[in-house]
């Protein structure tokens, strides 16, 4: 599978949100991705390049201003 097309799809959702339920967010949109980099080899950076509940985690704690 091409991580570009999911990164499209993440745009769009992302998009479609803040287009039909701005009035109603107390935050903006984040959306968790892969780097913005090639994919590694090594396992271990195979890990770090995907999103994981860290990154979901931090994401969250960004928008609740807390």
């Amino acid at each position: 599978m091409n991580p570009g097309h999911l990164q499209v799809f993440s745009s769009e959702v992302a998009y479609q949100i803040q287009k039909y339920a701005f009035d109603y967010l107390d935050a903006p949109v984040t959306r968790v991705n892969s780097a913005d980099t090639s994919l590694p080899y090594a396992p271990t950076f195979v890990e770090e390049y995907l999103p994981n509940p860290a990154k979901v985690i931090a994401a969250v704690k960004s928008v609740m201003y807390r």
